[in-house]
């Protein structure tokens, strides 16, 4: 009984939440239409790119361990690093073990906001 009584109210609350956004409906002005092959990559995502990768890198020297090898090939930017980075991928790189056991924890840590990589 709860749960109908809820969706009466639902019902009657809807029309008040959508007055002011029927007028904008079938309205395209001032938008670009994009599909997801729209020309080859703009100078601003090379930018961004290089910001990403410059993140990483500035991760790995707060740590001590070289940035070059890594984060051109297998580290694009700080989501592959906090998410989808694993031990056999560091491995397979050729990351020494000291280097590994003190990257992923220190991962950890900044997951956590126990750790920033300009913060000591």
């Amino acid at each position: 009984r709860v749960t109908c009584a809820m969706l009466a109210v639902a019902r009657r609350a809807v029309p008040g939440l959508f007055r002011g956004v029927e007028g904008a409906r079938g309205t395209t002005q001032g938008v670009i239409h994009r599909g997801f092959c729209d020309g080859a990559a703009s100078e601003e995502d090379t930018t961004v790119s290089e910001a990403k990768k410059a993140e990483v890198g500035a991760f790995f020297n707060a740590l001590g361990i070289e940035p070059d090898k890594y984060v051109a090939k297998s580290i694009p930017d700080m989501a592959t690093l906090l998410h989808a980075v694993k031990t056999e991928t560091l491995k397979k790189e050729g990351m020494t073990i000291k280097d590994r056991k003190k990257l992923l924890a220190h991962v950890e840590k900044y997951k956590k906001g126990l750790w920033a990589p300009g913060k000591q």
